[in-house]
This record gives structure tokens, sequence and C-alpha cells, in this order.
């Protein structure tokens, strides 16, 4: 586990108004102003992070890795925080956080199915946490958390372009 990249996504559900507990390598969620909407889409865009009402996240920071079916495949322990007898019984949406998925559509299709399969309700691509995080942040307001000061100062001294979509992204 990379622990700066556990806090990243710490932090980008705390500036949502979760509730967070940490437990080892993953993180429980708890929405505390939940939009009653269904989440359609299977990769979560930052709108609709406040539909989630209660989640088990599990970051995997392997960011040279694009996560192709070769990929989930050959490593099935991606898949093995969601197994514990207590979830059975809780509404937990099961997401992995995750750096990428492969960039050709039969690919992505497979890798989405694969994870679906394992019973991941969804995924938040890291460019999604770590953009919705850096437009989130105020310049101008001091942090407790480590990191959200470091993305602070960074910001304030214009390191991050306003229209910031994705940055980290390949065109």
């Amino acid at each position: 586990m990379s622990y700066p990249s556990f806090e990243i996504v710490k932090e980008f559900f705390t500036i949502f108004d979760f509730f967070i507990i940490e437990k080892e390598d993953v993180i429980f969620v708890k929405n505390l102003r939940v939009e009653k909407e269904d989440i359609k889409n299977f990769i979560l865009k930052k709108e609709d992070i406040s539909k989630i009402e209660q989640a088990i996240v599990k970051p995997i920071a392997w960011h040279t890795q694009k996560f192709t079916p070769s990929v989930l495949n050959k490593f099935p322990e991606i898949f093995d925080f969601f197994k514990p007898d207590f979830l059975k019984d809780e509404n937990f949406r099961k997401i992995l956080v995750i750096p990428g998925l492969p960039s050709t559509e039969n690919l992505k299709k497979k890798s989405i199915e694969i994870i679906n399969d394992k019973g991941i309700d969804n995924i938040i691509l890291f460019p999604t946490v770590i953009s919705s995080l850096v437009e989130k942040i105020n310049s101008r307001k001091v942090y407790l958390s480590f990191t959200n000061e470091i993305l602070r100062i960074l910001k304030f001294y214009d390191f991050f372009s306003e229209t910031m979509e994705l940055p980290f992204k390949k065109k």
C-alpha cells in the first residue's frame, strides 16, 4: 500500500463531507449529506460522489499500471478487501480507486466486466480523485491535513491551472 495515495483518497472523501474510518488498507466512508439518487455510472465522476451513502473503498496505487484483464486476472488479491463476513449484512458499496483502465475500448470493457464480476460496485480513477481534491482546496485557507496543505500551497503558487480537467491524462 502506498501511504501518500491512501491519504489522498482519504482527503478526497473528507473534503466531500464523508465520515471516514480506516482499517489496514481500506477506508470505510459514510456520507453525512447523501443525495438520494441512483448511481448510474460504473466509473464514478466527481458528480457521483455525493450519491454514495456508505462504502468500503480500496485504493490501489499501482500508478504505473493500467488495470488490463491480464493484470486483474494475475492479481486476484485486489478483490480480497470485501470478503469479511461482517460486510454481508451491511449495505456498503464496494469501490476500487485505481490509476487507470486500458485505452482501447475492447480491453476497457473486458476489465470493467472482470471488476464487476468480482463484486465491485464502482471504480474511481486517481486522476478524478486528485483533480477533484485540488478543485475543492481553497488556496487562502490553512488546512490541518498535511496532504491538503501541500495541495493548497501548490495551488496558491499556480501549479495547477484554473481549468484543470485531468492534467495527468495523456491526450
